[in-house]
């Protein structure tokens, strides 16, 4: 997967120049937020009882649209990344960056505006919520370490900024 987004042209500082995969990065995305759901369904039905507690009705729907905040702000995130052209590495982590803040701030402005419309347990959507938003950020991080790592793997020693090669000497 990496070999086809990576160009082996450097830009003029030696940076390597590559492309995201976008189109996978969403797929992990849309795959993982469902899975949260359906997890945040299930166990909020099995170990709401354990602690003795009552399921009210709409437990299920509060964990749907924790896990639907958490997936929207990603994905709402995700769009300052796109398109995903061949860029080097040094624009990929300012863009990173961005998508980051934009990722947080639509996950807690939807999830602070969910949260009192939704019916159930208040406690499944904030947890429901917190969880799918971390496991989405390790999917997005994993899908992206597979096209950085052999990247990064090909630099020389001289562009990685490693002051402790010998050709730094």
């Amino acid at each position: 997967m990496a070999d086809d987004l990576v160009d082996l042209e450097r830009d003029p500082q030696g940076e390597p120049i590559f492309a995201l995969p976008g189109r996978h990065i969403t797929i992990g995305l849309l795959l993982s937020g469902s899975i949260c759901a359906g997890l945040g369904v299930l166990v909020s039905s099995v170990l709401l009882p354990l602690f003795g507690l009552q399921v009210p009705d709409g437990t299920w729907l509060a964990a749907v649209m924790g896990a639907s905040a958490a997936l929207i702000g990603n994905l709402l995130g995700l769009a300052i990344l796109w398109p995903s052209a061949r860029r080097p590495a040094s624009t990929w982590t300012s863009l990173w960056m961005a998508a980051s803040g934009v990722r947080i701030l639509a996950t807690g402005g939807l999830a602070a505006l969910l949260y009192f419309r939704s019916p159930g347990e208040p406690r499944v959507f904030v947890l429901v919520t917190g969880f799918t938003y971390l496991a989405l950020l390790v999917v997005e991080t994993a899908i992206i370490a597979t096209v950085l790592g052999p990247v990064l793997g090909r630099m020389p020693l001289k562009a990685s900024g490693n002051k402790n090669s010998p050709s730094a000497s």
